[in-house]
């Protein structure tokens, strides 16, 4: 998968606040995707990125009730953004080509919870002193680009 470069920086830019859980921020960047094409190219890279990190955190893919588990940890833990368990681990078995599929999500939710979902799992991962959550973004992007 080639990322757009337009596209990655306004997935940063979005994710940078739902890391900071900023709700504000978070909605203010969410509206700045200027059109339709330029949001679904958004929603295949977090798709991507959250098919790999979910991967990453089992070094495998995930059962069902690991799934469960993570969604509502990650619904927890991202109470700013009224993320429910039920979103979140539909989301997460869609994303890794479970029964559901991303279409089980309302539109108007499936990019909100696309990115804190992915902002949670990519910042959530234990990483090396020094080392940020962009930093394991720039290694997801190099393995995504790198495997298609």
């Amino acid at each position: 998968m080639k990322i757009d470069d337009r596209v990655e920086q306004l997935v940063r830019d979005t994710l940078h606040w739902a890391v900071k859980r900023k709700p504000d921020e978070f909605g203010d960047a969410l509206r700045a995707f200027p059109n339709e094409a330029t949001r679904r190219s958004a929603l295949e890279l977090l798709v991507a990125i959250c098919g790999y990190t979910a991967v990453d955190v089992f070094g495998q893919r995930p059962s069902e009730d690991q799934i469960r588990a993570l969604a509502a940890d990650i619904a927890e833990d991202e109470g700013w953004a009224s993320v429910t368990t039920a979103e979140v681990a539909a989301y997460i078995d869609a994303v890794l080509g479970g029964s559901r599929k991303l279409d089980a999500l309302p539109s108007e939710r499936l990019v909100p919870v696309s990115f804190v979902v992915a902002a949670n799992l990519l910042s959530s991962k234990p990483k090396a002193p020094g080392e940020w959550w962009f930093n394991y973004l720039d290694k997801v992007e190099a393995a995504i680009e790198a495997a298609r």
